[in-house]
């Protein structure tokens, strides 16, 4: 078997163009901010505030009949968790398909800024960071498995990713915002191409923030600082205003945030200990408009902004040391802004949303990428050799703009006894232009000029490799609608519903080739340019798909504590160009893929509500996978191993998931999760050197996770808490493996986290640990060269913060 060349080959290519949060009843509603202005505030039990302190992760909870003016219930129960997974709100225990909601004062207390800080706690769903601010999310196997992440020319995620009601995924990046003062995030697992469209074809991750409240002033902050294991200090400041401006009619809401988190790898040739620092920083702002009985509007505008320097990836075998030995200055600069107008309209027969959105992501990223190296090292591999390391100093400079504008119109029913509908019109304009440069910094350049005014571009001694610019543009339209049926109201019900899209997509790359490059370029002679004395490759690409992405559920209540349901549903992603195809290597097009999830699950409540058990097993089949494979193409007339992207062929998973909950006696919550997924390639594509049988990458085999809450008083008017999580994550591929090359995986890895903490009134004090056993876990391998991104060492915090 010959070394793995899939990295050096990926490389060669850029030569083209390179818990739920648990409490007794009480805790804060997730309610909608149309209800939110016209009911009346539930006053919160003692009980509930001890609840309320607990992180707990699990789907929850039993549904009450209305409260009557009467004393206290005389147990505690889970409370009833509210959700807007189908656009109406529904009791979470009635929701047809997995799903789990984390609260969002327990996302505060946790200090969670970022999806990494509560999807490991989610069975079936595990997460993938690059190190250089992009991730891969799966959720039941599915993910971006193409191994680039430049930026453009990726291929898109599949979780959708949604703010309130704005889908806010692009091409490439993955929108990991900073979060605060949220009311609830909701993880929903399986397709959900029905009602969310493209992009969703794993699940979706749903931020609904914190309405204004135009009655009441509010103000909430928190202040930490913490210590990492080899690493530098981190600190965070957040704060939240509600402002009341017209009584009953018009509020506001301002939230910010600022933090640094300080580098732990040292990088001894720049002489830079501790590195990879990062700083974030994040302003939103709403503002809501009771025009009149029945109308609201509300604006929101957000802005998230986050600066890494150098990336925490090491040296193979280097984990525990965490050093990196290379010279490339490497940063990743993202900024994104959003503005969104939703209009409520409650009509006689259901209630009309439209959501008018225009976001814009600006990243500026550099990172390494010795294309000469792996190029030479791609010969080495014929004669069974290794390359000398004569290009230690190679990384790429990208900057990409994206600007989307989205605009959606629905209508949802009030509902009846016998029927609940949904119908909607969906339109978005996204365009990402692309900018990048290519150096080799470890070829001398030429001192005098000479050899520049003769060669022109073609001159070997310079740094310059490659200049270019490029543009994606997509476009869709899309019709969908649900409709349920309840045949025996309260007992059993069938839904349908049915989404209707069509799409454009172009591409171009423009790329002009310098130095070294442009003699490997330039040696088929229908890349030179004689006028500018360079190599040149210019390649368009377009695509037009149309679909329909159905979907089928049963539910059956067997009595108001147990639900038995069905489900069949499909989910999408849009195709995207090939732009290695300009080299020969792989097709011009990569077509869509999609996904079928068949689906049984049972949620059950037990114990007069002290006890939750959630049982799901599922079947999916993924048709033309977009994925990294390894083909042959030529740097003008060098034939060479090449990566690329195209459809790999089709998968299947298989798999199932099991949430508990438990509120036990003495103010202890217990909650478990466990996911399994066996996942493999079936029909892998003739042409991907793809091996049958294949496991998927980014899919570890079993997840898990463990967490213990515990409120208890103290003296003094003083109230405890105590939260500890343990989760397990199995071991997963990096690529799909091939009998062409090495398999490159990671190992299983576990993570332990708690704190501790005291409050009085509105003050709360905690200590808090992430990582609590100094874990030194590879959780991904960059792509092109095997640098190995860790889990961020043992960090030993103190969190302090206020809500009035």
């Amino acid at each position: 078997m010959r070394a793995n060349p899939i990295r050096a080959a990926f490389a060669a290519c850029l030569a083209a163009g390179s818990a739920l949060p648990l409490a007794a009843a009480g805790q804060e509603s997730a309610e909608d901010p149309l209800e939110a202005l016209f009911a009346e505030p539930t006053p919160a039990t003692p009980q509930a505030d001890a609840a309320d302190e607990l992180q707990t992760i699990a789907v929850e909870s039993l549904r009450e009949p209305a409260p009557e003016p009467a004393p206290p219930p005389r147990a505690r129960q889970l409370e009833e968790i509210v959700v807007t997974a189908s656009f109406r709100e529904q009791d979470i225990q009635d929701v047809i398909g997995g799903a789990h909601v984390f609260g969002g004062r327990a996302l505060d207390e946790a200090g969670a800024t970022g999806v990494e800080d509560y999807l490991i706690e989610v069975p079936s769903v595990s997460l993938q960071k690059s190190g250089n601010g992009t991730a891969k999310i799966a959720m039941r196997g599915i993910s971006n498995v193409n191994e680039s992440d430049l930026g453009y020319a990726d291929g898109s995620p599949t979780t959708g990713v949604y703010l309130n009601d704005v889908a806010i995924q692009g091409s490439g990046v993955f929108p990991d915002l900073n979060i605060y003062d949220l009311a609830r995030v909701e993880v929903l697992k399986g397709p959900q191409g029905t009602l969310y469209g493209e992009g969703a074809m794993g699940g979706a991750i749903k931020m609904v923030t914190r309405a204004p409240n135009p009655n009441e002033w509010e103000l909430r902050g928190a202040l930490s600082a913490s210590q990492t294991e080899q690493g530098d200090d981190s600190w965070d400041g957040r704060i939240a205003v509600n402002v009341p401006l017209v009584d009953d009619r018009l509020g506001a809401r301002f939230v910010a945030t600022r933090r640094h988190t300080g580098g732990f790898v040292d990088y001894v040739n720049l002489d830079r200990p501790d590195a990879d620092a990062e700083d974030a920083r994040s302003l939103r702002a709403a503002l809501t408009w009771q025009a009149f009985d029945g109308l609201e509007f509300e604006y929101l505008h957000l802005n998230d902004w986050t600066d890494r320097e150098q990336f925490p990836v090491v040296d193979v075998g280097e984990e525990e040391a965490l050093i990196n030995t290379r010279e490339e200055d490497q940063y990743a600069i993202t900024d994104f802004s959003i503005h969104a107008l939703t209009l409520r309209w409650s009509l006689p027969f259901a209630t009309l949303t439209s959501v008018s959105a225009l976001y814009d992501t600006f990243r500026d990223t550099r990172r390494r990428t010795p294309v000469l190296q792996s190029v030479l090292q791609t010969q080495f591999n014929e004669l069974g050799l290794t390359a000398p390391d004569i290009f230690s100093n190679a990384s790429t400079h990208v900057v990409t703009d994206l600007d989307s504008f989205s605009q959606e119109l629905r209508l949802v029913s009030h509902g009846s006894e016998r029927f609940d509908w949904i119908a909607g019109l969906f339109f978005r304009d996204r365009n990402q232009t692309f900018d990048q440069e290519k150096r080799e910094d470890s070829v001398p350049e030429d001192p005098t000029g000479l050899f520049t005014g003769i060669l022109g571009g073609f001159n070997p001694l310079q740094g310059r490799q490659e200049q270019g610019f490029g543009d994606e543009a997509f476009t869709q339209y899309s019709a969908y609608g649900e409709l349920t049926w309840h045949l025996v109201p309260e007992v059993f019900e069938i839904t349908g519903g049915l989404r209707a899209f069509t799409e454009d997509i172009s591409f171009f790359i423009d790329t002009r080739f310098y130095g070294l490059e442009a003699f490997l370029i330039g040696s088929n002679p229908d890349n030179l340019d004689p006028q500018t004395q360079t190599a040149h490759i210019y390649v368009a690409q377009d695509l037009k798909t149309r679909g329909l992405l159905p979907k089928l559920a049963l539910g059956w209540h067997l009595n108001p504590d147990h639900l038995l349901y069905a489900s069949v549903t499909r989910g999408f992603r849009s195709g995207t160009a090939n732009v290695y195809a300009a080299l020969e290597s792989g097709p011009p097009i990569v077509k869509p893929d999609y996904v079928w999830n068949k689906e049984l699950g049972i949620k059950s409540t037990w114990l007069d509500g002290t006890l939750i058990t959630n049982l799901a097993g599922y079947h999916i089949d993924w048709e033309d996978i977009q994925g990294t494979v390894l083909g042959t193409a030529r740097l003008g007339a060098v034939p060479t191993d090449f990566a690329h992207l195209d459809n790999a062929g089709d998968a299947r998973v298989v798999g199932a998931e099991a949430s508990i909950v438990w509120l036990a006696p003495d103010d202890l919550t217990l909650t478990l999760n466990a996911g399994y997924n066996d996942a493999e390639v079936t029909r892998p594509n003739a042409a991907s050197q793809v091996r049958r049988g294949s496991g998927l990458p980014n899919t570890p085999r079993l997840t898990g996770s463990a967490n213990l809450g515990w409120g208890f008083g103290l003296p003094f008017g003083l109230q405890g808490d105590l939260s500890a999580t343990y989760a397990y994550v199995d071991g997963q591929l990096i690529v799909f493996e091939s009998d062409e090359y090495d398999t490159i995986e990671i190992d299983s890895y576990e993570l332990i986290k708690g704190h501790v903490g005291i409050a009085r009134d509105r003050w709360k004090l905690q200590l808090f640990g992430d990582n609590l056993a100094d874990t030194r876990a590879i959780v991904s391998i960059s792509a092109p060269t095997p640098q190995h991104t860790v889990l961020t060492p043992r960090t030993i915090g103190l969190r302090l913060s206020y809500d009035f």
